[in-house]
């Protein structure tokens, strides 16, 4: 069969799985909802670039009998099933990757749980959001598929200078942080420097100490250089059931970097006790314990790392994502 990928945030050639699944029944074909013109990079409420992927793909899934639509995170999903309803509605529709920092409520909530009625499946990176998501848009659970996060080991800026001399810390992503409580940390530990590396939206209102210095919007490979350079990674999440960072924390563990992670349900599926330092969410002391035990301590933190990495090269491969479209693709022609 034919797997239709729509993304937003993918640039146009992006290929999915296709370089790493030799399985000759599968074939792809990728529609990049990234501005493609001076209108769509104006307008973005609506998105017209996801909107016009979205569409293109509907067209293509109606007109090829044997093609299924990958929708890859919620606001595309929501887009392709709202308009396969109309154009293609034989087509089946799988929502890749479906993750949410913040819940859709009013409106928005009412106009989900109708269009993702007509979704067959839904992927999921932690088995918390199964539930969670099932009783928010009124689904079955057995309509919620677990999948690790899976990815290759992030690509490293070689040559990029270490931003200080000594040892230091480092944190990154945007998705789901607290960033406050790790500000707050880094007072209580003047004698240690972090590098922060994030999302504009993420640190609005954040006054971090003069030892933190803070990046927006690196390059892929810098970020991940300064964070293989650091004695390791924070990741601080809101709460104790935020399902963010599954991203940040299985590519510092290919790259066996040493983390500190607040204690989530919705993590709970890669990091633990005998992986990371574990912190409570909202403990400022805790953190800062955890923090400087990274510099301090460093043979613990070592030996979590390892462990972490071994883990990582076993459930965390691509090869997880290709076998999972092999037998969705062996359940569609059986059907």
């Amino acid at each position: 069969m034919q797997y239709l990928n729509i993304s937003d945030l993918s640039a146009p050639g992006w290929r999915f799985l296709e370089p790493y699944c030799d399985a000759p029944q599968l074939s792809w074909e990728t529609f990049s909802g990234q501005p493609a013109n001076r209108v769509e990079r104006r307008i973005t409420r609506p998105a017209l670039g996801r909107y016009r992927a979205c569409l293109s793909a509907v067209r293509a899934a109606r007109r090829h009998k044997d093609s299924v639509l990958v929708s890859h995170l919620p606001n595309v999903t929501l887009a392709t099933a709202l308009l396969a309803r109309r154009l293609a509605p034989a087509a089946p529709h799988v929502a890749f990757a479906f993750n949410y920092t913040d819940l859709p409520t009013g409106r928005r909530l009412e106009l989900a749980r109708r269009a993702f009625r007509h979704v067959q499946e839904f992927v999921v990176f932690s088995r918390y959001e199964i539930d969670l998501y099932a009783r928010l848009f009124d689904l079955p659970p057995g309509r919620f598929i677990y999948l690790p996060w899976a990815m290759e080991a992030p690509a490293v800026a070689a040559h990029h200078p270490r931003p200080f001399p000594g040892p230091y810390l480092s944190a990154i992503g945007g998705e789901g942080r607290d960033y406050q409580v790790l500000a707050a940390a880094m007072r209580r530990l003047p004698q240690h420097r972090m590098v922060v590396v994030a999302r504009p939206a993420s640190l609005v209102g954040i006054a971090f100490p003069d030892n933190v210095t803070v990046h927006t919007n690196l390059p892929a490979p810098v970020t991940w250089a300064i964070a293989a350079h650091s004695a390791g990674m924070a990741i601080p999440l809101r709460s104790d059931r935020t399902p963010n960072g599954h991203v940040s924390i299985v590519g510092a563990q290919h790259l066996g970097i040493p983390l500190v992670v607040t204690r989530s349900e919705g993590v709970r599926d890669y990091v633990g006790d005998r992986t990371a330092q574990m912190v409570t969410a909202g403990e400022v002391a805790e953190m800062a314990r955890a923090l400087d035990a990274l510099i301090e301590a460093p043979r613990d933190a070592r030996h979590r790392a390892d462990l972490a990495q071994a883990q990582a090269r076993h459930s965390n491969s691509l090869s997880t994502w290709c076998a999972y479209f092999e037998d969705l693709d062996a359940r569609l022609t059986s059907a």
